[in-house]
């Protein structure tokens, strides 16, 4: 950490996250006694060459998402900044990631009920996001927080891109088990619908711990993908330029025979998944992203209100 920011505000406690940016730590504000989250690019001198520049330019990108997404509930909030100095971010400290949790709680599955929560909270913060003209681009179960109460924040904004600039944008971004189709088919024009195709991914391994999709390269991810949800619906997608798509995938999706209806799956062993909320996941996950639900589309949906669902917490 800065040394002057250490010393002339925060206590720096202990290291909680650490990558090829730096380090995230846990600190003290010593004005207010709040337990923050410090986030402190990685030196100069370092031996990935240009790799602080491209630290300091997401950490700069990072600022300015947060102070765009302040007030907004589930997207983790700013607290003060580095005093001026460059490399240092301060964020509320929330808790460990989704991942962390879910590792955690055992080879439990969670309910139904659980999930629809869970994706309440996430869907709500993603539309925030969108609605302040922000795309996340690298929303994964290790960029979620859970708070004591099991309530979650969107974190890590340094790969958003505010839609107010206009395309092309980058297309390999983000980690590549949630990266949505026409990404890995090289579209340079993509809008929130990218997040929304995340957000699927993480309902899907929240349902059933474990990815839908693990390819090892951008070709066997899209594999992974077509193998599943089939190939005509992104040649449907009026992107689709007649790209060589991986072979021996079936026309038609075979996603619901992942997630069954709870009578079919305590017969298969699989998650069990109702009508309605097969609807909301097959409608992040649409390979086409011309037909695939926004966040905001989403949380319209009849799952999020359905009768049992008077114990969803609104905010």
């Amino acid at each position: 950490m800065a040394a002057s920011v250490a010393t002339s505000r925060f206590e720096r406690l202990d290291a909680v996250a650490s990558g090829g940016f730096g380090v995230v730590y846990r600190a003290r504000d010593r004005r207010s006694g709040e337990i923050v989250a410090v986030k402190c690019i990685r030196a100069a001198g370092d031996d990935d060459e240009g790799g602080v520049d491209r630290c300091s330019d997401a950490l700069a990108r990072e600022v300015a998402a947060l102070e765009a997404c302040r007030g907004l509930p589930y997207v983790v909030q700013p607290r003060a900044r580095g005093h001026g100095e460059a490399g240092v971010v301060v964020m509320e400290f929330v808790g460990p990631t989704l991942r962390q949790a879910m590792a955690r709680s055992g080879r439990r599955r969670r309910s139904e009920l659980e999930v629809r929560l869970l994706m309440l909270q996430l869907l709500s913060g993603a539309k925030g996001m969108h609605a302040a003209g922000l795309i996340h681009r690298d929303l994964k179960l290790d960029n979620v927080l859970v708070d004591a109460r099991g309530d979650l924040r969107i974190c890590d904004l340094g790969l958003s891109q505010s839609t107010a600039a206009p395309p092309p944008y980058a297309n390999r971004v983000g980690t590549l088990w949630y990266r949505a189709p026409e990404l890995l088919l090289g579209c340079t024009d993509y809008d929130e619908r990218v997040d929304s195709w995340s957000l699927g991914c993480i309902m899907a391994a929240l349902l059933a711990r474990r990815h839908p999709f693990r390819g090892s390269s951008e070709r066997e991810q899209l594999g992974e993908i077509l193998d599943v949800l089939g190939a005509d619906d992104i040649k449907q997608w009026r992107g689709y330029r007649g790209q060589r798509l991986p072979g021996g995938c079936a026309p038609w999706s075979f996603l619901r025979s992942m997630f069954p209806p709870p009578l079919e799956a305590a017969i298969a062993g699989r998650p069990p998944l109702s009508e309605a909320g097969f609807e909301v996941l097959s409608g992040l996950l649409r390979c086409n992203p011309d037909k695939r639900l926004t966040a905001a589309q989403a949380l319209r949906h009849r799952w999020f209100k359905e009768t049992d669902s008077a114990s969803l917490r609104h905010r």
